[in-house]
């Protein structure tokens, strides 16, 4: 397809534009979720690595996920991407603005890293700092806010790093092997954002 562009034309293939990154990085680019994520969103969910984190306690399928993201892409107060890798354009997980409050401003914010093997490679914490920036600055949202395992601390250093401040504790907020989990909820207000 041609398009016309400041006296210019240019070739475009339509799948290019469909996988046009919406948010770059150094390391990552974001982009709109697809229903050919399914795959990379079940491995976040069913892996036993991603799983232990996010306490996800049943199976899912892809036909599944992809009925989910067809929900979740037509919810006004849901805004998911896919973390693809710059180095390989490949997926890597998951992360989103769930449950967004357009008159308070506020949303939660969900990220998740598929394969332990991209793991403690900073992908985690760029699309954190992307989405963080996204939220404040393109959406006009005042706080951003997450909730997390108190065990979880490799997560909780990286939120501090992009600017999250622990809030508060959820006692026994979640069941998983045998035990109740504690949660922090971490939150960053716009004008902790701009300081």
């Amino acid at each position: 397809m041609w398009f016309y562009s400041k006296n210019l034309y240019i070739l475009i293939d339509m799948e290019t534009i469909m996988q046009n990154p919406f948010l770059f990085g150094e390391k990552i680019y974001l982009r709109a979720a697809q229903r050919d994520d399914a795959d990379c969103i079940a491995l976040v969910e069913n892996h036993p690595d991603p799983r232990e984190t996010l306490f996800y306690a049943k199976p899912i399928s892809s036909e599944q996920i992809q009925e989910r993201l067809a929900k979740q892409n037509g919810d006004p107060n849901t805004i998911l991407f896919t973390i693809c890798s710059k180095a390989t354009d490949k997926a890597v997980g998951q992360t989103a603005f769930v449950r967004i409050d357009w008159v308070g401003r506020m949303a939660t914010f969900y990220i998740a890293i598929a394969e332990k093997e991209n793991w403690s490679k900073g992908y985690g914490g760029e699309a954190t700092r992307l989405m963080v920036d996204y939220g404040f600055n393109t959406l006009n949202l005042n706080r951003i806010q997450l909730h997390v395992a108190t065990t979880n601390e490799k997560a909780v250093k990286s939120y501090r790093r992009a600017g999250f401040q622990i809030e508060g504790r959820l006692r026994q907020a979640m069941y998983h092997h045998g035990n109740y989990e504690d949660f922090y909820v971490m939150g960053i207000l716009r004008q902790e954002y701009q300081a």
